[in-house]
């Protein structure tokens, strides 16, 4: 015999251990099947990650006592919907704290101008295989950015923001790699790439962009303006205007006659974090963070120098079935493969921490084992499609 709330618990119970595995999808099925509220909080979850923000925010509404840990969430569902008057009036409602990134965009929103696809050549330095770089202008001023996808919209450091005669104020702590440091806020009037125009831009400035790190750095956040491909064959960024089918077939175009080799779903937390699946020897069941902007870096006597494909925990590493003698910090050569969807690669390099749990290990609660890096996927070209939330790699 069946008891029915029992039931119902399990289901409850199932659907959420399908989130904290990364089985997003599979979440969202069995979130159907449970009673409310549980079933509006999952869906919340689910929506977020995939890009249904409209969908998301309708989940929350219909919760009757919404939970503390949505607030933030729920604050960049609608930055993800350049409502950030709607981020603001929300995290007071709440009785949050003010937040003074959505503070500083509800006063100067963000613009974006693009008509016809645009090409931007990667700078030709000694970091282009590394962390590609990219000219552009800010604020009037010509400049090189580099691309990171685990940033947000631009990040600096305090020097590079008084170049650029940047006006900061205080924004609380951030991470950044292991380090927890302090950031400030600001607003960029424009930045310039080919001839896609920004205005209006959020910069975050981190002290510890400085040294051999004094880098900006543009991320997630701009890319997710675009139909963006990170052409590291093509040694370009290529970006199109979202939902322009004319220029998205021109956008291919440039790409042939390279073929797509792998589709994938990816997924995004927060304001910029990027997960998808991917895998380590016969595993297939991890989650990684996408992360272009580590470049961790080692070279074994006159030998090339050689970067990180993956920074995860000693523990992780042994849990996959690393031995304990090879698997240690700071990094080491893999004994089997590494994957993401359906790509697989071999004999590279993995950093290694020997910390119990790194800042990102967890998005929302769903369990991230990795951070992926251009050790990997720079032997790609591989475009973002933030509408239909897929990569496609060539």
């Amino acid at each position: 015999m069946t008891v029915p709330w029992l039931s119902r618990h399990a289901s409850i119970r199932r659907a959420w251990r399908a989130w904290q595995r990364g089985d997003v999808d599979e979440c969202e099925c069995l979130a159907r099947t449970v009673p409310a509220p549980a079933r509006d909080r999952l869906l919340f979850l689910t929506s977020y990650a995939k890009g249904g923000y409209e969908q998301a925010l309708d989940h929350y509404a219909a919760l009757p006592h919404p939970p503390r840990e949505l607030d933030e969430p729920v604050a960049d569902a609608w930055l993800h919907l350049d409502r950030p008057d709607r981020a603001v009036e929300h995290l007071r409602r709440r009785g949050r704290p003010k937040d003074a990134r959505s503070e500083l965009r509800a006063r100067r929103p963000l613009g974006v101008t693009l008509g016809t696809t645009t090409v931007v050549p990667f700078i030709d330095d000694e970091l282009r295989p590394y962390l590609p770089g990219l000219t552009a202008t800010l604020n009037g001023v010509e400049t090189s950015v580099r691309i990171d996808t685990g940033g947000t919209f631009v990040v600096m450091g305090a020097g590079r923001a008084a170049e650029h005669r940047l006006t900061t104020i205080e924004g609380g702590r951030a991470d950044h790699g292991l380090t927890r440091t302090q950031v400030r806020h600001g607003i960029a009037e424009e930045l310039r790439l080919g001839t896609a125009v920004l205005t209006n831009v959020p910069v975050d400035v981190l002290p510890t962009l400085d040294g051999d790190q004094d880098f900006i750095l543009i991320g997630t956040n701009v890319l997710e303006r675009f139909l963006a491909t990170l052409d590291h064959r093509g040694r370009r960024l290529i970006l199109s205007p979202r939902r322009d089918p004319a220029e998205a077939a021109a956008h291919t175009r440039l790409l042939a006659p390279t073929r797509a080799i792998t589709e994938m779903p990816f997924y995004l937390w927060g304001d910029h974090y990027m997960f998808a699946r991917g895998g380590f020897g016969p595993r297939r069941d991890l989650n990684f963070f996408i992360d272009t902007g580590v470049a961790y870096l080692t070279q074994d006597g006159d030998g090339p120098l050689r970067q990180a494909a993956l920074w995860s925990t000693t523990a992780n590493y042994r849990s996959w079935g690393v031995p304990r003698a090879l698997g240690l910090p700071p990094h080491f050569s893999s004994p089997g493969p590494l994957s993401l969807g359906d790509l697989q690669q071999r004999d590279l390099l993995l950093a290694a921490s020997s910390v119990r749990s790194m800042p990102w290990s967890s998005f929302g609660g769903v369990r991230i084992d990795g951070l992926l890096c251009l050790g990997f996927l720079g032997n790609y070209s591989w475009t973002l499609d933030f509408d239909r939330r897929r990569y496609v790699f060539r």
